[in-house]
């Protein structure tokens, strides 16, 4: 693969996220023909991920039973950068000393997602591309706003972890549907 470029230097409009590996699971965020960051599970079934991108790396963690989060931290131990909380009727996306971002899907029957501010301003749409079953990758097209989001890589990479993560739950309960 070739070696990942700056956000910053892209076109940030319209990007997807593909499926490059199993096992390790693993998906690269690319714009065009660009590789802009790499997520990559710690191991099958968890929810430790790593993303890497041009100037560093984080990782993401899902956590809470009665309160669902997702986190962001430079390193497994360090500092939380963001943080998406799950609940029924809503998520909200918090970015300490910064904005909150509602994280919601895009229609009852869309499986897609959007990322807007509280004012209702659509900032990402993010719709999971799937083969059968099989999630192969996402396609993800941000406003013109949230492409000159300064903090647009954490809103892709949290959106993503937290689609990927809810696609293979529901892919677990598919045995027990009936015929």
């Amino acid at each position: 693969m070739p070696p990942l470029v700056p956000l910053a230097s892209v076109d940030r409009s319209t990007m997807r996220w593909q499926r490059t590996s199993e096992t390790p699971l693993e998906f690269v965020l690319s714009s065009g023909e660009s590789p802009v960051a790499r997520l990559r599970w710690a191991h099958a079934g968890g929810s430790l991920a790593s993303l890497d991108y041009a100037d560093g790396s984080w990782t993401l963690k899902r956590g809470g039973f009665l309160n669902p989060h997702i986190t962001v931290r430079r390193s497994a131990a360090g500092e939380v950068l963001a943080r998406l909380t799950a609940h029924l009727s809503h998520h909200a996306i918090e970015l300490p000393g910064g904005p909150t971002f509602r994280f919601h899907r895009a229609g009852m029957l869309v499986p897609a997602w959007k990322v807007s501010r509280d004012d209702g301003t659509e900032l990402l749409h993010i719709e999971p591309v799937r083969e059968g079953r099989r999630l192969e990758g996402g396609a993800v097209i941000a406003s013109e706003e949230g492409a000159k989001f300064s903090g647009l890589l954490l809103l892709i990479a949290l959106a993503w972890h937290f689609i990927v993560l809810a696609w293979f739950e529901d892919e677990a309960l598919v045995p027990l549907e009936g015929p």
